[in-house]
């Protein structure tokens, strides 16, 4: 797989990778936390709401308790039975109304929860519904008052109030506004900026029944509401709350502004999600946020839906949230630039051993095996280091091997034996052979100093080397004076015998140049042999020696031995192998050791360029 980056330096790459881990890892742990945050606070208000709501409730029955069963225990009574039948047949409420208050006492009971000392004709509702749900009418305004409520707005309640009569249980409490919606709504208009707005009624419904079971209508105690708990939350907290029904929100927690902000967002849900139990949502009340947790509170009852409702200023934890969200992001850039220092830190330790071996590296694709680099430490990279200054050592070692072997053997044998193409054994190949002998080579050096024989004899092999090579000949061996070259075997080139046949010429051309210059005039025979020999490494596993075997070989050694100074004496398969461009002279007929049948050879006269190469 290709590097994403591949144009770009070790040092930026991994300056890059340890800004996005840390940038990574900052962001996360701030989406993280954010989340967690958030969950959490949720979770505290929500149980906030929950202990709200149970407060609200055990208020409520306490609240409640005397009141509620001082109605139950009215409408068992048979005098209210016999009276409320009495007024249905004669339409005379008085009896009905004046028995309510004398009998059991119900005002004291209503002004404790109601909690005021002013009259109960300017706080309560008290009302009697027939069986059917109609008004059974109080005789006179003083009992059938209800503080800023119209005779309208007592009728259209009790009309709601008649709904929950045909099912149900025998006592139920509910929530009715004390003013019809448009003047509800204009007076929160009015009153924008104070702390009043409009108010709720808290009604209880207790049903009456005859002997036999038969509905005879209902008592309806109506109080206003005072939401204690809104007030004791209001007070010691920043938690608002408030009452929402009939669509409209019942606060004094709230500024009237706040409060229809609210109002609308809670109508809006209600009218498009079809909230029935319980949610949430957020909203912005001033310039703060708040979370808005309501749930209905008279599940089991048939009056319209009454939620109670708790707003909390998400204020302190945005701005927390905001704190630790900077506390993050300075903390992440203090490890960004820790993170930076120590990654230019560890990238120069990295990448300067790293561009000293990619200079080595181009040294050595040079051929300069003895560079080495500085191992600066002994972690990964010093060991990496440590071994390739052992590589080079290595190879610098098998240079030399190799050098060597290319003076002992050569080249092309070389060549073959270090790539593994040649082993111990032998195969039958066509090749040529050439012996080069130096004449009275003993006589020339008698007496010479044993130094300035071998430097004479470096020059004299240097020369015919150089030739053997452009020929495409192998030099065999070096025996004394006599230098021994093959064509045709590690590898043939086609026309060995040719090659071979020029090589010779070449020689004592080069022999001859040699002598005008050098201070030792050396004139050589040359004998070629062609046929078929055995060629390969022989000697030993320890010890091999690439030669070639057979009867062309010694016959070649015979031919040189008998050659003239400078000459070049060939058998009858090199003259026939090499054909048209050469021309001989024929030599009698040769009897020579180790061989029964007399020789025919050729002395050669010259060689023509083959036609490919004129």
């Amino acid at each position: 797989m290709k590097s994403l980056l591949p144009n770009f330096s070790f040092r930026f790459k991994l300056l890059l990778a340890m800004m996005f881990v840390v940038v990574g890892a900052t962001g996360a742990t701030l989406y993280v936390t954010q989340a967690r945050m958030q969950v959490a606070y949720q979770r505290l208000f929500a149980e906030r709401f929950t202990g709200q709501i149970a407060v609200f409730n055990s208020m409520q029955e306490a609240r409640l308790a005397t009141i509620t069963a001082k109605c139950l225990e009215l409408t068992q009574s048979v005098r209210i039975k016999a009276a409320l039948e009495a007024a249905k047949e004669s339409g005379d409420s008085q009896s009905l109304y004046q028995t309510t208050f004398d009998e059991l006492n119900l005002r004291d009971a209503i002004v404790q929860v109601a909690r005021q000392r002013r009259p109960l004709p300017d706080m309560a509702l008290i009302r009697y519904l027939d069986a059917q749900g109609h008004e059974v009418p109080p005789p006179v305004v003083a009992f059938g008052g209800a503080v800023r409520m119209s005779k309208e707005r007592v009728k259209s309640q009790l009309a709601e109030v008649s709904k929950v009569l045909a099912e149900g249980p025998l006592q139920q409490i509910g929530y009715l506004a004390m003013l019809d919606h448009g003047n509800r709504i204009r007076s929160v208009e009015r009153l924008r900026g104070q702390e009043k707005q409009a108010e709720l009624m808290e009604v209880i419904v207790t049903k009456i029944f005859d002997r036999e079971d038969n509905l005879l209508g209902a008592l309806v105690i109506g109080i206003p509401f005072a939401n204690n708990t809104e007030r004791n939350l209001s007070d010691y907290s920043r938690i608002k709350s408030g009452i929402w029904s009939d669509n409209m929100l019942y606060t004094t927690s709230l500024a009237p502004a706040d409060a229809v902000e609210i109002n609308t967002k809670m109508r809006e849900m209600m009218e498009t999600q079809r909230i029935k139990v319980e949610g949430t949502f957020d909203v912005r009340v001033g310039s703060e946020p708040h979370q808005v947790f309501f749930q209905r509170m008279n599940r089991e009852s048939n009056f319209p839906a009454t939620y109670q409702v708790s707003i909390y200023s998400m204020a302190e934890a945005t701005q927390n949230q905001q704190d630790l969200e900077s506390l993050i992001i300075r903390f992440g850039s203090m490890l960004l630039a820790g993170a930076l220092l120590i990654s230019v830190l560890l990238s120069n330790g990295f990448s300067a051993p790293i561009r000293e071996m990619v200079t080595a590296t181009s040294e050595i694709q040079k051929g300069n095996f003895n560079v080495r680099v500085t191992v600066r430490s002994k972690d990964e990279v010093g060991q990496l280091a440590k071994s390739f200054n052992e590589m080079t050592a290595e190879l610098a070692l098998k240079e030399k091997y190799r050098a060597v072997l290319d003076m002992v053997a050569d080249k092309e044998v070389a060549h073959q034996m270090v790539h593994g193409a040649m082993a111990l054994g032998g195969e039958k190949r066509e090749i040529s052979v050439l012996f080069c002998d130096i004449r009275g080579f003993t006589a020339h050096t008698q007496g010479m100093d044993p130094a300035e024989v071998i430097k004479m004899l470096n020059e004299h092999m240097t020369a015919l080397t150089k030739v053997v090579y452009e020929h495409n000949g192998v030099v065999d061996k070096f025996v004394g004076d006599l230098v021994m070259a093959i064509f045709g075997a590690p590898k043939s080139y086609g026309n060995d015998a040719y090659n071979a046949t020029r090589c010779a010429v070449r020689m004592i051309e080069e022999r001859n140049k040699l002598n005008e210059t050098s201070q030792h005039k050396i004139t050589v025979g040359i004998g070629i042999a062609t046929g078929e020999a055995v060629a390969g490494c022989m000697g030993s596993a320890d010890r091999l020696n690439y030669t070639v075997l057979g009867a062309r070989v010694n016959l070649a050694s015979r031919l040189c031995s008998v050659a003239g100074r400078m000459e070049v004496v060939i058998d009858g398969a090199t003259k026939e192998k090499v054909g048209e461009p050469l021309d001989v002279e024929t030599v009698q007929d040769l009897t020579l050791k180790g061989f029964s049948q007399a020789v025919k050879a050729y002395k050669v006269i010259g060689v023509r360029a083959q036609k490919e190469e004129l």
